[in-house]
């Protein structure tokens, strides 16, 4: 279950106060229709992108959307709203909301996007407002759109990216789509109260992780139809295998037991291979944890950072590609039998079709499969 945090009114009352100049709404307390706890928030209008903007600037070739489906303008804000780190602890974090501004009359669904590892702030969903970003993409389709930057991003950048942490990964979307539903309701945006969550590699764990996280405690008011989550780590600790058995720094230990490396050894390799993955001019901060858990103590070091073995209630469409060199197809299959063993009943793979269907060969035809599955779905 997630924790549930409760705020003193008087304070969020103080804080939209101090805040009003620079910020369209202030939100957070107790939501009088459900009284469910909203984690404090403010929203800050960013700008306007026309249909024509995005069309210009949006690639088909990267993303395979047919370009006549971007129907709307969109309107973009940040949310900054309370969520927990790596720790455990409140921090202030950031994402994007993107509005198609539709008629009165068109509702719309919500939909959450996750996005793969980046290592620029510069590019986090609140930061890049891109006409090709796929968050306003989505939204021109129609879809109201938000995005979490995670933690160690946007307004938290500089605090330790929670990066293949479970918790802190689907609480922060988590808190983002309470937090943004809360606010539409109270701007009377016309909604259907149906919610469907995407994200593309490290954007896939933490679909995975967010889904399993809706279905334990649900936001009242919106129901969840379904996820689609594509060429994510979903099966951390055997990514891991796969990639360290390749690169043979230590012999292979069971998974009850911890590797006993010399002193020192764990804390260099992790710094080896976490030097391997972010590029040298990164400015953001990972954390660390679980590779170097892997390293230090085997597969039972990660364990609790795995998503591939549960019950789901809601469809899960899976999308991977067969030869992906960056999270192997291993995670989509594992997950497909893992979860079917525990009794769930709408979980399917789309495989990629690309040639070769790498990590980055596949990417446009996931924009393809997000697209015709939304809907297939009846989601527009």
């Amino acid at each position: 279950m997630l924790q549930k945090r409760h705020f003193i009114s008087f304070i969020n009352i103080g804080l939209c106060f101090l805040l009003s100049l620079g910020l369209s709404a202030c939100g957070g307390g107790d939501d009088s229709s459900t009284n469910e706890p909203v984690p404090n928030y403010q929203i800050e209008y960013l700008k306007t992108l026309t249909r024509d903007e995005i069309s210009k600037a949006f690639d088909s070739q990267q993303l395979q959307i047919p370009t006549a489906a971007l129907q709307y303008d969109v309107k973009l804000y940040r949310i900054s709203y309370t969520t927990l780190n790596n720790q455990g602890a409140d921090v202030t974090a950031s994402g994007l909301l993107a509005v198609p501004q539709k008629a009165a009359v068109l509702a719309s669904t919500l939909l959450s996007f996750q996005h793969a590892t980046i290592f620029y702030n510069s590019e986090a969903p609140s930061n890049d407002l891109t006409g090709h970003a796929p968050p306003i993409v989505i939204a021109s389709l129609g879809y109201m759109t938000l995005a979490a930057d995670y933690v160690g991003y946007g307004v938290s950048a500089g605090h330790p990216h929670p990066y293949l942490m479970l918790k802190p990964s689907a609480q922060a979307v988590h808190d983002l789509i309470k937090v943004g539903y809360d606010w539409l309701k109270k701007q009377n945006i016309t909604l259907n109260n149906k919610l469907a969550l995407t994200g593309y590699s490290e954007g896939g764990y933490v679909t995975m992780a967010a889904h399993q996280a809706l279905e334990q405690e649900p936001i009242t008011g919106l129901t969840l139809v379904a996820s689609l989550p594509a060429a994510g780590p979903y099966h951390l600790s055997a990514t891991l295998d796969f990639f360290l058995d390749s690169l043979n720094p230590f012999s292979k230990v069971d998974t009850a037991g911890a590797r006993n490396l010399p002193d020192g050894v764990s804390e260099w390799l992790t710094k080896l291979l976490m030097g391997q993955l972010i590029p040298d001019d990164s400015d953001v901060v990972f954390d660390n944890t679980v590779i170097y858990n892997y390293i230090d103590a085997g597969v039972s070091g990660v364990e609790a950072y795995n998503v591939y073995d549960w019950k789901a209630l809601k469809p899960v469409y899976l999308f991977h590609g067969r030869e992906d060199e960056t999270v192997p197809f291993l995670n989509a299959t594992d997950a497909l039998t893992a979860m079917t063993a525990k009794g769930s009943t709408q979980v399917t793979l789309r495989e990629c079709s690309a040639s070769p269907s790498t990590h980055k060969g596949c990417v446009p035809e996931y924009g393809a499969f997000v697209y015709n599955t939304l809907l297939n779905l009846g989601l527009n």
